[in-house]
């Protein structure tokens, strides 16, 4: 990713940066899919290397509550009717834009001197120092729904926040909330979705 893509990926992302304790985020939805109406649904984590985990089966645990409350119910005993496959991620965008330059910048100079010849400046500038020391997380979360069935893909929802908050477990709650505010929502749109503690 080029440095004009990340500034601008950086400058969208910090108008959803929570100001204060409130979690602001970006979300998306792409889907086919009906208001469920008590059909089976299992999640599973998109890396099968996570699927034991237990980190991923807390959130796991907040996801399902999310699909019970949105009409799905969990299998018992019968092969489920649907999968939910989940990721998320968290990246520090600390030094994003600053690692696209050089930290140090050398600028010269040619003036007259008038009739007895000319003079030479040179200058050299670093930007070792920051004003801002808060490094900032960029914490993604996506959810893919597939209709076992048929094998379609009926949904697809991404979120994607900025936080000073370095903690995955303390935000993660904030995003899957975001996900399911009017699930399954306005497919092909995004929309800044605030939830609060």
């Amino acid at each position: 990713m080029n440095f004009f893509k990340k500034s601008i990926l950086i400058a969208g992302l910090v108008l959803v940066t929570a100001c204060s304790s409130n979690v602001k985020s970006n979300v998306t939805r792409f889907h086919q899919l009906s208001q469920p109406n008590g059909q089976t649904i299992e999640v599973i984590a998109m890396d099968p290397s996570l699927q034991q985990s237990i980190e991923f089966g807390s959130y796991a645990g907040m996801v399902g509550g999310q699909l019970g409350k949105a009409g799905f119910k969990p299998p018992s005993g019968s092969a489920s009717q649907f999968v939910a496959e989940i990721a998320y991620s968290i990246e520090s965008l600390e030094g994003l834009v600053a690692s696209e330059r050089s930290p140090i910048s050398v600028g010269m100079g040619v003036g007259s001197g008038g009739r007895r010849g000319t003079s030479v400046g040179m200058g050299v500038s670093t930007s070792l120092g920051s004003s801002n020391r808060d490094p900032n997380y960029l914490i993604k979360f996506h959810m893919n729904i597939t209709d076992l069935s048929t094998g379609q893909r009926v949904y697809e929802g991404h979120v994607e926040s900025i936080n000073r908050n370095a903690s995955l477990a303390q935000t993660m709650p904030f995003l899957i909330n975001a996900l399911f505010e009017d699930f399954p929502g306005e497919s092909v749109k995004t929309n800044t979705v605030t939830v609060k503690p």
